[in-house]
């Protein structure tokens, strides 16, 4: 069952834990390792005329070109790696390396510190589990390399590291990796907790342009309905008196001056500046309501699509919650109850539950749901199985952002036994200091 929540603190797919990292970056690394590789033991070998064990070595560095050749020709290289791929991919580099310097000295070879590169990576770029993973398998590498490996081919007579030393070169290695790892982590993590939210203020900032934006529509369409609205309204007015009272005629014609009111009367609430008229009633005192009320009142001015609307309370009758029926409150769960209206088959049922932290509220119709298509794309602007049938697919984006102004959050999903849902939840001290005036 899919449930899609669109606002608050709930679950926003803006951003996400951990990014992966790009294969391009990776394979560049390994590149970077396999040649100086081979340039180390080229020069170890033939250069201080040291005597390596070169096929096991030449095997392994090999080994690491060939799979580099198979991963760029298999996957381009633009892609981003998944959090497991990239740790795969480094947990590789870890055994490799292992094996080079299991045959060239373990940790008597200089080149052990290399074992800092990969965790370190990881830290700056992947998750902490996969990083506490990689950190694990480093420090096992080099633990037993302190013990196992192959002697490095020193000249006779050449200093000889003491059971002391390798257990200080270890004891480095491992604090090293610990260290490293740890602030390489902090840091990132904090430059990625800055950059999350400073993608959050964005996408923030991107709604509430998109809703600038539709006001704006909102005031030049009021603008420009005004006359040819007036103009229906006194023609529907003019027809309804002249027509033989008790005919089909009639009643369409008296159906018609009702539903052109009823637009004259959004037009003017459009027109008005927001400072104006906030509430139903003149005195703010007289829109302090119960949240039972509440709903009752914008049933019955959203609902008259014909389908019946039960309101039910879940809670201590003596704790229900008490709020101004601010704007906000009243339109944005007007377009969630005028839509769940309008496509249930019969009926529309309203639960309230409340208790000392959380309000909520849920609205479920018994029509056809939503669709999958929908669903996936809800709480997004011109999103509507409408277009070009009258719908805008703006009622959702505006309930979203209004009830997102109180506080609540929204969710949506299909119902088991079918029809729509939607679940809107508040903080109660929230919901119930929504005077405008404190």
């Amino acid at each position: 069952m899919s449930d899609i929540s669109v606002s608050g603190n709930e679950t926003d797919p803006v951003i996400g834990a951990s990014g992966g990292m790009r294969l391009q970056t990776l394979v560049y690394i390994r590149w970077m390792a396999v040649l100086g590789q081979a340039l180390a033991v080229f020069t170890v070998q033939f250069g201080f005329g040291y005597d390596l064990p070169l096929v096991p070595i030449t095997a392994l560095i090999c080994a690491s070109g060939v799979l580099n050749i198979l991963v760029s020709i298999s996957q381009r290289t633009s892609v981003r790696l998944t959090d497991r791929g990239a740790i795969l991919y480094l947990f590789y580099d870890i055994l490799q390396l292992a094996g080079l310097l299991y045959f060239a000295g373990g940790l008597t070879n200089p080149f052990s510190v290399l074992f800092l590169v990969p965790v370190t990576i990881s830290a700056t770029n992947l998750s902490r589990k996969g990083t506490l993973f990689l950190g694990f398998v480093s420090l096992a590498c080099i633990s037993l390399l302190a013990v196992f490996h192959e002697r490095l081919p020193l000249p006779e007579g050449s200093l000889s590291l003491s059971t002391t030393y390798m257990t200080a070169i270890w004891a480095a290695l491992v604090l090293g990796t610990l260290f490293l790892s740890g602030y390489a982590w902090l840091i990132a993590e904090d430059a990625r907790k800055m950059s999350d939210a400073l993608t959050v203020a964005r996408y923030e900032l991107a709604r509430e342009q998109q809703l600038s934006a539709v006001g704006g529509i909102a005031a030049a369409a009021a603008h420009e309905l005004g006359t040819p609205l007036n103009t229906i309204l006194l023609i529907s007015q003019e027809l309804a008196q002249e027509l033989p009272k008790g005919s089909s005629f009639a009643e369409d014609a008296a159906l018609l001056e009702s539903q052109a009111k009823k637009c004259a009367d959004v037009l003017a609430q459009l027109s008005r500046r927001p400072d104006t008229e906030r509430f139903l009633q003149g005195e703010a005192h007289h829109n302090y309501v119960s949240l039972e009320s509440l709903f009752s009142l914008i049933a019955d001015k959203y609902g008259d699509s014909g389908a019946e609307i039960i309101i039910t309370g879940h809670g201590d009758a003596g704790t229900r919650p008490r709020l101004f029926s601010t704007p906000e409150l009243q339109h944005g769960l007007g377009n969630l109850i005028s839509n769940a209206a309008e496509f249930a088959a019969s009926t529309v049922n309203i639960d309230l539950y409340w208790d000392d932290k959380q309000v909520r509220a849920e609205i479920h119709d018994d029509g056809p749901g939503f669709s999958q298509e929908i669903l996936d794309r809800l709480g997004e602007p011109y999103t509507s199985t409408r277009r070009g049938k009258g719908g805008m697919g703006l009622g959702v984006f505006i309930a979203d952002m209004l009830i997102k102004r109180t506080g609540g959050t929204l969710s949506f999903r299909n119902q088991e036994k079918g029809g729509a849902m939607v679940k809107i939840r508040w903080s109660r001290r929230r919901l119930e200091k929504t005077d405008p005036f404190r």
